[in-house]
């Protein structure tokens, strides 16, 4: 999918994938009526969306993940080593050599990299439930620039009554 526009949508990414949601619950829940031509019959179709591909950007309007500052990497989350460049408003990140294999020879290396070695591993998965108490109780207002056509249209309504 694309977007049409040269601004990200944000929030309001909801409005494009709406369709697309709609018509994957009716493909899981109902199923979809399909023909094949090899078999020469028909079958009903059940689908779902194993995995999307996409760039860091879009990763973080889908997720509700900021994907920009000091904790942006969503795997170390907290543990994200980061660093601001001294002449410049770049933020890099740091560490990744961490999730090389155990010994692997970049972990000793030091003038390569920022001036230390690598001393431990990747930080630890989170369970399950683990991300679902993090994802529990957020709250997130879409649609805002749909909410606000329809505001401003229903004022106009109530001052054309007037």
């Amino acid at each position: 999918m694309m977007i049409s526009s040269p601004k990200q949508p944000g929030n309001d990414i909801d409005v494009y994938l709406s369709p697309v949601i709609e018509d994957f619950k009716l493909m899981w829940n109902q199923g979809v009526e399909v023909f094949d031509g090899f078999a020469n019959e028909t079958f009903k179709l059940h689908a779902m969306l194993f995995c999307t591909i996409n760039d860091f950007p879009a990763y973080g309007n889908l997720s509700c993940y900021s994907v920009k500052g000091n904790k942006a990497c969503p795997i170390c989350k907290e543990d994200t080593a980061s660093q601001q460049l001294k002449h410049g408003r770049k933020t890099v990140y740091l560490r990744h050599r961490r999730f090389l294999r155990s010994h692997h020879p970049y972990w000793r290396l030091k003038k390569a990299f920022n001036g230390h070695q690598e001393a431990s591993g990747p930080p630890t998965p989170l369970t399950g439930v683990e991300v679902y108490e993090k994802v529990n109780n957020i709250d997130h207002t879409f649609c805002k620039s749909i909410k606000k056509v329809i505001c401003d249209k229903h004022l106009e309504e109530e001052i054309n009554l007037l």
